[in-house]
């Protein structure tokens, strides 16, 4: 049998192995204060993505445009 191929299946591996290494399951090592819990949230925030918002804005302005010409040519 071959090893994984690569890290992530490495890390799965060390995951799925019986006792595991303790970086890869999340425990402390011994001696480390305890952490405050923590609260996970099951959603995450996605970044601002300006492009995104400038490509919205130009499409927007597109159809005002384009509402405007035709109201503006139907009037003439």
């Amino acid at each position: 049998m071959t090893g994984p191929t690569n890290l992530t299946d490495r890390i799965s591996h060390l995951r799925d192995r019986k006792g595991g290494s303790e970086i890869v399951n999340g425990n402390r090592p011994t001696g480390e204060p305890p952490s405050s819990p923590r609260k996970t949230s099951r959603e995450r925030k996605f970044a601002t993505d300006y492009f995104m918002l400038f490509a919205y804005a130009l499409l927007g302005i597109a159809i005002v445009c384009q509402l405007v010409l035709i109201v503006w040519l139907d009037i003439i």
